[in-house]
């Protein structure tokens, strides 16, 4: 088959590429033909389909453009014109037996949803967050966990400038939400896949079109995993890790909080974000000499540095889908504690692969860490749960298979 696969970008962005990735692989290796349709960027993964690519967003640079390129640029965001006419041009050249959508709100837009429909093209998207039923797309406002916007009610992002703290942004948001309840693009969709229970019952909540919403766990590629488990200790190093990106909705404050009972026990900390700078003035505040931030490292050096560590720290304050932090962890044998938040705990069992804590609870989350901490069968005892278990829910073979009762002939 070919299988037109649609993602904001065609290069390692996050979360969202590594899904894209894996499932692409996926097809490939099935014998299928993988036909992306993204946006152009440098960084993109060469492809002879980048011709049909539309052109490049970037929103930071908005703000240094005119009003007039600024409103064009939103209005493009909301509804576009040139997705379309370049979908047109791939399906009249390439023939396409199924869509797969991925993230494409704010830049290739649902507008293309049409153009699939009108072939007859069956469309399955994968949701990798929640843009249509919130217009912050992680149900965050200022920090805090909101749904204000239930019912469609989305001026509430407005009112309470929910995107970016910004009353600009967020009328963008909303608007660009009513535009696509309005059009009813999203009744084109067959089936739209949620990552995680958690994930398929918010949608149900919001009556998000519940007779087209099935639950499938993503699949993984464990092979670089089972790779990085071959190579040699890089240390002898006692410590425990966080990976992710350094914002307020991730807890990593939350988790400096708790360190602050631990002078002796050393965390590294991987990722960056907007929040970097003030975690690091934090870190001296309170004299976290036992903090050590490492930076941005690529996927293998993230990995072999979990590897070493004694067990991960998720500490989300968001409704996580599914993490693949937590899932690449586990698949190294390692225990997390994680937040009881989102779809976490459909991973982090309890006293089974890890412990949970209430989000942004830091006395809890630091009880957590000394248990775990100081108790190293339980460890290893965990660590091996995690492994059996993660194993059986996040894997290729079941991933596919749940994909072939969509997709007939796949």
């Amino acid at each position: 088959m070919n299988i037109l696969v649609v993602n904001w970008a065609w290069y390692p962005t996050g979360g969202d590429w590594t899904y894209v990735e894996n499932v692409v692989n996926i097809y490939q290796q099935k014998g299928h033909i993988v036909v992306p349709f993204s946006m152009k960027d440098d960084r993109n993964l060469p492809s002879e389909y980048s011709s049909y690519f539309i052109e490049n967003i970037d929103y930071k640079k908005v703000n240094k453009r005119s009003i007039s390129s600024g409103v064009k640029v939103v209005m493009k965001s909301i509804y576009s014109f040139e997705a379309q006419e370049n979908l047109e041009k791939l399906l009249n050249d390439v023939q396409i037996d199924f869509a797969h959508i991925n993230v494409i709100h704010h830049y290739i837009t649902p507008t293309i949803l049409k153009i699939l429909k009108k072939r007859n093209i069956p469309i399955i998207w994968t949701l990798h967050e929640y843009t249509p039923i919130c217009p912050d797309s992680i149900f965050v406002s200022h920090g805090q966990v909101c749904e204000r916007c239930f019912g469609g009610k989305f001026y509430n992002c407005i009112t309470h400038s929910c995107k970016k703290g910004s009353y600009l942004a967020s009328t963008v948001a909303a608007l660009e939400n009513y535009v696509h309840k309005y059009l009813n693009y999203y009744a084109y969709v067959d089936y739209f896949v949620c990552p995680s229970i958690f994930q398929l019952e918010k949608y149900k909540q919001f009556n998000f079109f519940n007779d087209k919403l099935v639950q499938i766990y993503h699949g993984y590629d464990y092979a670089e995993i089972e790779r990085v488990k071959l190579m040699p200790a890089q240390t002898t190093e006692k410590y425990i890790i966080f990976v992710g990106r350094l914002e307020r909705i991730k807890g990593a404050h939350t988790l400096l909080k708790a360190m602050q009972s631990f002078p002796h026990i050393k965390l590294k900390i991987i990722g960056d974000g907007t929040q970097e700078a003030e975690l690091k003035a934090l870190k001296t505040e309170h004299q976290l000499n036992n903090v050590e931030f490492l930076g941005k490292k690529s996927k293998s050096e993230v990995l072999q540095i979990v590897k070493g560590a004694d067990f991960l720290i998720c500490p989300s304050e968001c409704y996580e889908v599914l993490g693949f932090t937590v899932v690449e962890a586990m698949a190294l044998g390692k225990p997390v504690i994680g937040a009881r938040i989102g779809g976490i705990p459909e991973m982090v069992i309890d006293n089974y692969t890890g412990l949970l804590f209430e989000p942004g609870n830091a006395a809890q989350l630091a009880e957590r860490i000394k248990v775990l901490y100081n108790n190293e069968s339980l460890v290893t005892e965990m660590g091996k749960n995690a492994l059996g278990h993660i194993n059986k829910l996040i894997n290729n073979k079941t991933h596919y298979e749940s994909l072939q009762k969509l997709i007939p002939g796949l």
